[in-house]
């Protein structure tokens, strides 16, 4: 590829693989298969693949679907210097942004403060190893569990579900619960006893794929997507004290 432009892609984030693989679709001109875009970037077909994407991402790529088959084609040659001007503009734009932050956060400094501690979970064995956090650092003993059932059971299946519980009640960590009430809610509430639980129901119009834990001074939010489960854990005093406030409003009106 042109120096000149190497050196302009480089400028606005792109590292040396997403610039070899750019360039062969550049120069090709036309859609091409992942395999023969791996050989003349000359990485191996996952690699290749996994560019392709991160470029589709970026808008710099896209996808060609043709008899079932799928091919990958740059954006056009004379769209570049367009992109180039967004993406600068976007950058200049963070840099703003970021030095409207600095200010807060040397306040939050100075105060002895410190920021939020916040933990992402992707796929279903980062999110069982963010529910092992509830149960393993949970110093107080108490969960407080805004839970859709439903979907909990159906992302994480019976098993594990088992599994959890099981544990949790080992552990003699109490847990205080708010369900839509569902069939499976109701399976859960006679075991109430058994598993350290007590449980309230919330109607059935108000169900949900997701659930929400409070325990100490951290909320796990955990959301049960199909395709993309993930889970967040927060630790901070005044996040953890008003969703506890939350849960108990709620806790107020469920039956």
């Amino acid at each position: 590829m042109i120096p000149t432009l190497v050196k302009v892609l480089e400028d606005i984030g792109l590292h040396e693989k997403q610039i070899a693989v750019l360039s062969v679709l550049l120069e090709s001109g036309g859609p091409m298969y992942v395999s023969s875009v791996a050989k003349g970037a000359k990485l191996n077909r996952t690699t290749a693949y996994d560019i392709l994407k991160e470029l589709s991402t970026k808008g710099l790529a896209s996808q060609v679907k043709k008899e079932g088959a799928v091919r990958y084609q740059s954006i056009g040659v004379e769209l570049l210097p367009a992109y180039v001007e967004r993406r600068r503009e976007s950058l200049e734009e963070s840099k703003k942004q970021l030095a409207e932050v600095i200010p807060q956060i040397k306040l939050l400094r100075s105060k002895g403060r410190t920021l939020p501690k916040v933990q992402f979970f992707e796929g279903v064995e980062g999110v069982k190893q963010a529910y092992e956090d509830t149960l393993e650092n949970n110093k107080g003993k108490i969960l407080l569990d805004l839970t859709g059932t439903d979907s909990v059971i159906r992302k994480m299946g019976q098993e594990w579900v088992d599994y959890y519980l099981a544990k949790r009640t080992r552990l003699g960590i109490k847990c205080l619960c708010l369900m839509p009430d569902t069939e499976w809610s109701k399976i859960y509430k006679n075991l109430d006893q058994k598993q350290l639980r007590t449980t309230n129901f919330i109607p059935a119009e108000f169900a949900f794929d997701s659930e929400v834990n409070t325990y100490d001074n951290k909320v796990g939010i955990f959301s049960f997507s199909m395709e993309h489960p993930v889970a967040i854990i927060i630790e901070d005093d005044n996040i953890a004290h008003t969703v506890r406030q939350f849960f108990n409003f709620m806790a107020t009106a469920a039956k």
